[in-house]
């Protein structure tokens, strides 16, 4: 009986198996396995990519979308994008012309530069440290991102096109690096025309989902990061990066798994998720990022407190004179901001949302998605994002 029952799980296997051999052979998507560059240039737009040195030796790519199909020749007022957690400046462009809202913002006559954080797929560059051999490449956190990565975007951009101002749009994480920019560099305030802030994380208590639970053993994580000492994760090379890229396409026999994945994290919201574009959105996601910044994530959902990274009571003494890492000073984060969240974002709930509008000094706009369903995802893949959330964002931006 026991022969019978493996010889019938190893039959199901080996069946799988050859499925998924199959459909691996079939046609994915005509744009899955493209980078940015090759994306971009197949939207008939064109791009550049210029790399920008940190003040502490960093080097990262910059991609710019300068104008549309048709060149114009009037003067455009330059946007920067930053992207969220374990992603890259391609997300913002995987929707295509009249979807994504970085093509929209080039169609109403915008430049627009998409930035790529430290130890992104397109940011893996050192003046002196090798990010394949050296540890010392990934000691950075959220921190080092917000006052070194974003203020070294805002001034070049400047200097390639003499505007002494711009507009910001952040997503996730790329909200928090420019409230942490803010807080540390406040004088780049003035060079902000608007912040567009979607899913804004700067208070992280209490998510929903296995997130909030997971975070209960933090220190259980902390101690798995230290033994195998990682340099970084979830990289375009890694092996969570392969398996979503086998997994997530459209004729994958686990895609509704990898769905489930997504939602788990993100929120449930099957009637805005688009199948059959999950392998072009996989080909670059997730693009890496250090132990350190998943800590500080990991940190800020814990404590609920918008602070810098805790290294412990020792090492916390010695580098900021107290035992505590010490807050952020968000008061000084005094750009006019624009915040739009959702009800069903399962990393930034309603009431952090809520916290932070009444926290920033200079909150413009506050705009909930009118759809329950709506998840953290969603801001950027969602099928119907234009009318539900880019058309509101993009007329908020031509009024600055």
């Amino acid at each position: 009986m026991i022969n019978k029952n493996i010889s019938f799980v190893c039959a199901v296997v080996v069946s799988v198996v050859l499925v998924e051999i199959f459909n691996s052979t079939k046609p994915k998507h005509p744009y899955a396995g493209l980078n940015i560059e090759q994306l971009v240039t197949k939207y008939e737009y064109p791009i550049e990519k210029h790399e920008v040195e940190t003040d502490d030796g960093y080097i990262l790519s910059i991609h710019r979308i300068p104008h549309g199909p048709e060149k114009t020749p009037t003067k455009r007022t330059p946007v920067l994008f930053m992207h969220g957690f374990t992603q890259s400046a391609t997300d913002f462009i995987n929707l295509g012309p009249n979807k994504a809202l970085s093509f929209l913002l080039v169609d109403k006559g915008y430049d627009v530069w998409l930035g790529n954080a430290r130890g992104t797929t397109w940011s893996r560059k050192h003046k002196f440290l090798n990010p394949n051999k050296d540890k010392q490449f990934w000691d950075y956190s959220l921190d080092e991102i917000g006052y070194y990565d974003v203020p070294a975007f805002i001034d070049y951009i400047s200097e390639v096109t003499g505007a002494d101002s711009l507009h910001y749009v952040g997503y996730s994480q790329g909200t928090t690096v420019f409230f942490i920019l803010g807080s540390d560099k406040p004088e780049y305030m003035k060079k902000i025309k608007l912040m567009t802030a979607l899913a804004p994380a700067m208070f992280l208590k209490d998510p929903a989902g296995p997130v909030g639970v997971l975070i209960r053993f933090r220190m259980i994580m902390d101690w798995f990061l230290d033994i195998f000492n990682f340099l970084d994760v979830l990289s375009e090379n890694s092996f969570i990066s392969s398996y979503l890229r086998h997994i997530c396409n459209e004729h994958s026999l686990f895609v509704e798994l990898c769905l489930h994945h997504t939602f788990l994290l993100h929120g449930y919201s099957y009637e805005q998720i688009n199948k059959t574009e999950l392998s072009v959105l996989y080909s670059n996601t997730p693009a890496g990022a250090s132990p350190r910044q998943v800590k500080h994530i990991a940190q800020l959902i814990d404590s609920g407190v918008f602070s810098r990274y805790d290294f412990g009571k020792e090492e916390n003494l010695r580098k900021y004179g107290q035992k505590r890492p010490p807050a952020y000073d968000v008061l000084k984060v005094n750009a006019p901001i624009a915040l739009y969240y959702s009800s069903n974002d399962w990393v930034i709930n309603v009431k952090n949302v809520e916290k932070i509008s009444r926290t920033l000094p200079n909150v413009v706009k506050s705009y909930k998605v009118p759809l329950e369903a709506f998840n953290h995802n969603d801001f950027i893949y969602a099928k119907n994002v234009v009318d539900l959330l880019y058309a509101e964002v993009v007329n908020e931006i031509l009024k600055y």
